[in-house]
């Protein structure tokens, strides 16, 4: 029996990919030096960290948008995780760049969100701005560099560079920590694939929950340019139809209009045509008005970060109610910074749980 070897895997990609894509063989290597898998290449094999690790199980359990224990049929971080996962590849396999490396950070991207999404995120930023910050890009490189210590090391999952760079993506807050040995320079294509991708997932599939969760009606959702042009290319006014076709749309405009002439002056761009991008704006700015404002979002958000604030004071002042392993590393990272770190990591029933436990 002929089988494949990650040897045959890797020359595969030096012959097939585009000269843009990441490969394998030069992932960029490991903060600590491991035997080579027979049969996964070296982003398969992260992909798969990820996938088993406690930080991704969580996130079945965290919010997306609508609060994850108001019904079973909504998003959470980690449907949308598996969902932006599924557009990656598929995109990346189409501009032929490496669709391996883009699901792995696909995967990862979101780990690092807190419980109640960009409200808690924004809630654990004050309430650490004298300590270094906090923001969920950042949040999930430290995870995977030190708190999802598989190996007890230090090390978290040991992932490799090309990996690390791509999850560390936006603005580092001043004084936030992260691992002093991550060297600069720009994050591969396949991270901006999947910054796409997270885009028109969170564009089509919110429109979704936002129908389901009836903050507008589907007469509401038609006066959408984007809505519109799906339905005419579905030949349908089912909204699963065109929100499929909708998702289909904006996958085939962005391999079409990405730039990958070896002749143009600048680096390749991952990008939506003109006339896409403006319909994609306009679906945000609706979401944005009649979903991610929207009352019910707003209350639950506002009850979540309430319980945050109260959690994290109550913790700071009762280091001694938090697990061991998390009062193990309040000597090196300060107490502030550990309790951020172990609310960062609850899902938003847990952060219930301990909010009644410790109120009670």
């Amino acid at each position: 029996m002929v089988w494949q070897r990650r040897e045959d895997q890797e020359e595969l990609e030096l012959h097939h990919l585009s000269p843009w894509a990441a490969q394998s063989s030069g992932s960029g290597g490991r903060r600590v030096e491991e035997p080579e898998d027979p049969l996964r290449t070296a982003f398969q094999r992260d992909r798969d960290r990820i996938i088993h690790s406690t930080a991704f199980r969580r996130l079945q359990h965290k919010t997306q948008v609508v609060a994850a224990y108001e019904g079973d049929h909504y998003r959470t971080r980690m449907t949308h995780s598996l969902e932006v996962s599924q557009m990656a590849r598929g995109v990346a396999r189409s501009l032929r760049l490496n669709g391996d490396l883009a699901e792995a950070v696909a995967l990862g991207h979101d780990i690092g969100h807190p419980p109640f999404g960009h409200a808690g995120e924004k809630t654990l930023d004050e309430l650490m701005a004298d300590h270094g910050g906090f923001r969920h890009n950042t949040q999930g490189l430290r995870i995977v560099d030190y708190l999802e210590d598989r190996n007890g090391d230090g090390h978290g999952l040991n992932l490799v560079l090309a990996l690390r760079r791509s999850l560390l993506k936006g603005k580092i807050p001043d004084g936030f920590p992260i691992s002093s040995d991550l060297p600069g320079g720009p994050a591969p294509l396949e991270a901006h694939v999947v910054d796409m991708c997270d885009q028109i997932a969170y564009v089509c599939h919110d429109l979704d929950d936002g129908l389901r969760a009836k903050m507008f009606t589907v007469e509401r959702a038609c006066e959408l340019s984007l809505w519109k042009e799906a339905g005419q290319a579905a030949g349908s006014s089912k909204p699963s139809r065109v929100i499929s076709e909708m998702v289909a749309l904006l996958i085939r405009d962005l391999v079409i209009a990405s730039d990958f002439s070896l002749n143009a002056e600048d680096s390749p761009r991952i990008c939506h045509g003109e006339h896409v991008a403006s319909l994609s704006k306009q679906a945000l700015a609706f979401l944005s008005e009649r979903f991610y404002h929207s009352e019910m979002v707003r209350s639950a958000m506002l009850q979540g970060s309430e319980r945050i604030v109260a959690l994290f004071d109550h913790l700071v002042a009762h280091p001694d109610e938090m697990p061991a392993t998390v009062r193990n590393r309040v000597p090196q990272d300060g107490i502030e910074r550990a309790v951020c770190d172990y609310v960062s990591g609850m899902t938003d029933r847990f952060l219930f749980r301990h909010h009644v436990t410790t109120a009670g």
